[in-house]
């Protein structure tokens, strides 16, 4: 019996939660936006640019940066007390442009190259030997 081919987008899933890992690893899991971080506050990898519209850009590492679960999302019943990713975009945009501008600078170049394909197995494979190695 042949084994089941995984599909492309079965890897560029894998290799964006990989991804999520690592860049959370990589700053001490610490909110970019508060500094607050685990393990008393639960924090979440978010793509600056969004995964939807950039999926080539999905398992980029710096394009994913280290929230705290209240600056990240909005939580279903409870109201937006304060900044928040998700909520406020362009204000979110705004304070990313102003507080991290080279790294603005290199992901919008990124974005720019849209004849990159990513390789999401290969992907995976190179993310699993960084976070081995972390």
């Amino acid at each position: 019996m042949k084994k089941k081919v995984k599909s492309r987008e079965y890897w560029r899933k894998k290799a964006s939660t990989l991804a999520k890992k690592i860049a959370r690893m990589k700053v001490g899991y610490q909110c970019a936006y508060c500094g607050k971080g685990e393990p008393f506050n639960q924090t979440h990898g978010s793509h600056i640019y969004s995964e939807g519209v950039y999926k080539n850009m999905s398992a980029d590492v710096d394009n994913i940066m280290c929230l705290c679960a209240s600056h990240h999302s909005v939580v279903p019943g409870r109201g937006v007390s304060s900044w928040n990713w998700h909520a406020h975009p362009g204000e979110s945009w705004e304070w990313f442009m102003e507080n991290y501008p080279e790294l603005y600078q290199k992901l919008k170049k990124r974005t720019q190259d849209t004849m990159m394909i990513v390789d999401f197995e290969k992907k995976y494979k190179e993310l699993k030997d960084i976070f081995a190695s972390l």
